[in-house]
């Protein structure tokens, strides 16, 4: 039995960093509780005072586990948090060092699994979990010396409790992420890699080998009874895209409606395809709060080019279906991909302007550049070179095409201020040519990336 803190540095108060209810934390503390290990997790939006009173880290853990949900906010008009990462480590550290304790100290987390080369040497752990943290740090812990200022990373493997153990969270940490207004909390349904092939998701590199597990039903309605008892009335199913396989998303959705729970409604990601009729139907009897759906660009070149596996015309039946069923929608697009001309940006706003409603519009300026994707191979980029916020090159009008374009409705006060901050950052974001002799592999004419204005390149 191992003593065991695990730390929530997604909780910590960062320039544009909006902390959310620590699932994936929560996972792996599960895990360990059921293995009769002691464990506490220290989240800084549950005790604030934990933040600058660190006598918790002097306690005699054995090992001490930091989860690392983003390294940035992937937003152009924030900076990166890695530097706030580096500066609490560092502090906890100190005070180990201070109290005489050393306990081993591990990494983790989706933000950490993309860049696990570059943050164990940056942040000192003994021992990073690259993909599932449940069993990987169920092996550390069973011989926990083995990794003592190892230096490396290790693969996450795939947990069989996720088949069989309902997951049921504090409520002390729940009422916590409540008392947030429009409170949410994810829910996994599966454990698959998203089968399409976006070239800026890393989601299949993050999700490592995961045998494919579908969680029984009867998990997932006590887990939804639980999280409506706690007070919260807004689910999010996270999984990579929800209707990835038709017959089992409808199983799930024949399972929300069938529990009634008052008041309890949900979302997730969708794809366009598969998306047929009966779906709908069972969709507008669910309480569903919107389906999200992300063609991210509404000009079939650049959607292609963006690596979707569906069209504008399959984007066009997924609508009709929805509006004929009463479902609300939101269609998320990003401007500035690959191949993104005046072409491409005129056409993505006629669609909005002819066929979106007002509200159903989610719309970003700028794609993060992230280890392990098709765009950072195409681009050919060291991972080193991509801990600051990086972005792909974009024209340097774009902005001003979107505003002549879109209809202004679709830009209300609160978007424009948005979108004009974005806009300043983006001037003064250091831009950093291609790779030499990559300039023509790009399929675009702008051999720049955007950097970040503070993090340096490593």
């Amino acid at each position: 039995m191992a003593r065991v803190a695990l730390v929530n540095l997604a909780s910590l108060p960062m320039p544009g960093n909006e902390p959310i209810f620590p699932i994936g934390l929560r996972c792996v503390q599960d895990a360990l509780d059921r293995a009769d290990h002691r464990t506490r997790l220290i989240d800084f939006v549950e005790d604030p005072g934990a933040l600058e009173d660190l006598s918790w880290a002097t306690e005699p853990w054995d090992a001490i586990g930091f989860t690392i949900r983003n390294i940035d906010p992937i937003d152009m008009s924030c900076d990166g948090h890695v530097e706030h990462y580096e500066a609490f480590v560092n502090r906890v550290r100190q005070a180990l060092a201070a109290a005489g304790q050393n306990p081993l100290l591990v990494g983790g987390g989706p933000g950490y699994s993309l860049f696990a080369d570059q943050l164990l040497a940056r942040l000192g752990f003994d021992v990073g979990v690259v993909g599932p943290g449940e069993q990987a740090m169920l092996d550390i812990l069973s011989d926990p010396e083995r990794y003592r200022e190892a230096g490396r990373n290790i693969t996450g493997r795939r947990y069989s409790g996720f088949m069989t153990d309902l997951l049921q969270h504090p409520k002390s940490l729940m009422e916590t992420y409540t008392k947030f207004e429009d409170a949410m909390i994810g829910v996994e349904t599966r454990r698959k890699t998203c089968y399409q092939g976006c070239v800026y998701c890393p989601y299949a590199y993050i999700s490592g080998e995961n045998s494919g597990d579908l969680k029984p039903l009867d998990l997932i309605a006590s887990e939804l009874r639980a999280i409506h008892a706690s007070g919260i009335r807004r689910v999010f199913f996270t999984d990579g895209i929800f209707n990835s396989e038709l017959r089992y998303a409808k199983e799930v959705v024949r399972l929300v409606t069938d529990l009634n729970l008052p008041g309890l409604t949900w979302s997730a990601y969708f794809t366009p395809k598969p998306f047929d009729d009966e779906f709908a139907e069972l969709l507008a009897g669910s309480k569903v709060e919107f389906v999200v759906i992300s063609p991210d660009s509404l000009d079939d070149r650049v959607m292609k080019l963006l690596g979707k596996t569906f069209g504008t015309r399959h984007v066009d039946r997924c609508l009709e279906r929805c509006r004929r069923h009463g479902i609300p929608t939101r269609v998320s697009v990003v401007f500035g991909g690959p191949g993104e001309d005046r072409e491409s940006v005129r056409n993505s706003a006629q669609y909005i302007n002819s066929r979106l409603e007002d509200g159903e519009l989610v719309m970003h300026v700028g794609y993060r550049v992230l280890p392990q994707t098709g765009m950072a191979r195409q681009l050919n980029m060291p991972d080193d070179d991509l801990v600051g916020p990086t972005f792909y090159p974009f024209h340097p009008d774009l902005f001003s095409w979107i505003i002549q374009d879109l209809d202004s409705r679709f830009m209300p006060a609160k978007v424009l201020i948005n979108f004009m901050a974005v806009r300043s950052s983006s001037k003064r974001m250091t831009k950093v040519p291609l790779p030499a002799g990559l300039q023509d592999a790009a399929p675009t004419e702008f051999p720049y990336l955007a950097l970040s204005r503070q993090l340096p390149l490593v």
